[in-house]
């Protein structure tokens, strides 16, 4: 199962790095992190994680992903997030021995201790099915 979650993380990482208008959200670079920021992380970036459940192929497996900007607004935060929800919402994938689909879950702002900097968290389904169902979530 963790060689599956990784190949989601990957599918997930490259869908969200690799596209042109999140790079030009974050002027060029879209840094995003696996859990965790480093310390004292360039703004903006984001932070992952996956949360598999124990049967990967029936439940709902859940993604979050928070967004964090620094600035007098959230123009940024709301733009990347905007974003977030055209690439990821009903975005059907396969990886090797699996097929998922992506759904958002729900959203919002966090409050910050520092007035500028602006944090948004989302958290996503994620439901997958095996190889042999796969025309079920990513079509025939």
């Amino acid at each position: 199962m963790a060689e599956t979650g990784q190949a989601i993380i990957s599918a997930l990482w490259t869908r969200i790095t690799t596209d042109a208008t999140m790079k030009s959200v974050f002027d060029t670079t879209v840094d995003l992190y696996r859990v965790m920021a480093p310390q004292d992380p360039a703004f903006p970036y984001m932070v992952h994680d996956l949360q598999l459940s124990s049967d990967l192929f029936h439940s709902t497996n859940t993604y979050k992903l928070d967004v964090w900007t620094y600035g007098p607004t959230p123009l940024v935060a709301d733009a990347a997030v905007n974003r977030l929800k055209q690439l990821l919402h009903c975005w059907r994938f396969s990886i090797t021995e699996a097929g998922g689909l992506v759904e958002w879950f729900s959203g919002g702002y966090i409050q910050s201790d520092h007035p500028q900097v602006w944090h948004y968290a989302t958290q996503w389904d994620v439901r997958m099915t095996a190889t042999t169902d796969i025309t079920s979530i990513v079509g025939g």
